[in-house]
């Protein structure tokens, strides 16, 4: 069954990623600003999110927005919740693990979710009720249960300790799991969407990393817990995703 608005939210998010991709190749656009340690903000990511913001405006008026640069503006329920480019750091060293993350909450829940990672040139999608596809092809979450043959994502930011990311590793490690960390939230969960991993764990995100990508998990039978709305589109929270072995792998993520 058709869909306007994920079809609009697809079809934006492979121009925003192309403008990204073209942006990189001028000087101008990687002009940077430093919000904090290796967190960065590039001309870029306020150029595609400016495209975004545009294109929602002149589509769908009524709805809000909340973005991570320019934050929320209008006070509709209905919200669009994008990243322009999640991942900057790897984006502006030319490493592939960046995307653009377009989620859209109706009021009381998520229902559509976009990931592009152009450099990847994977995009996924879904919809509450649909199935969960990556360049078309429906996909599923990982039928993996033995913890010898699991591997996690981890996200980390300066908002959680260090010592506290640490013991997470060798927790994992000692469980006989493996763990990678890709410097972007949207790459780690489009992972789990795809099968490729186990869990994305990430004590403290933001929903605009998150948002596209825990429908897009639900949609491929994964399992998800987050916080709650709208409390979320307010405060970082803790963002666990995974397979059929969410409950095992979450008491080893959490501290």
């Amino acid at each position: 069954m058709s869909d306007t608005r994920l079809e609009f939210a697809e079809a934006l998010a492979r121009r925003a990623g192309q403008l990204a991709v073209d942006l990189r190749q001028h000087p101008d656009g990687l002009t940077i600003d430093t919000k904090g340690p290796q967190d960065f903000v590039t001309a870029a990511d306020l150029a595609v999110e400016t495209l975004i913001r545009e294109a929602i405006a002149d589509a769908y008026p009524d709805d809000a927005v909340l973005g991570e640069e320019g934050g929320l503006t209008g006070d509709a329920a209905a919200c669009w919740i994008i990243d322009p480019i999640d991942g900057t750091a790897n984006y502006m060293r030319d490493l592939p693990d960046w995307a653009v993350s377009v989620g859209y909450f109706d009021g009381n829940e998520l229902t559509h979710g976009v990931i592009f990672a152009p450099d990847h040139r994977a995009l996924a999608s879904a919809r509450t009720g649909q199935p969960a596809r990556l360049n078309g092809a429906q996909i599923s979450v990982s039928d993996r249960v033995d913890f010898d043959r699991n591997m996690v994502v981890l996200g980390y930011s300066q908002r959680v300790g260090l010592s506290d990311h640490l013991d997470r590793i060798g927790r994992l490690l000692e469980s006989g799991c493996e763990y990678r960390r890709q410097g972007a939230a949207t790459i780690g969960l489009l992972s789990v969407a795809a099968g490729r991993v186990e869990a994305y764990y990430e004590p403290s995100l933001n929903v605009w990393d998150a948002a596209a990508g825990l429908v897009i998990i639900r949609a491929a039978g994964g399992a998800v817990a987050a916080p709650a709305f709208p409390g979320f589109l307010q405060t970082p929270g803790e963002v666990m995703a995974a397979n059929g072995n969410m409950d095992r792998l979450a008491a080893l993520c959490r501290n």
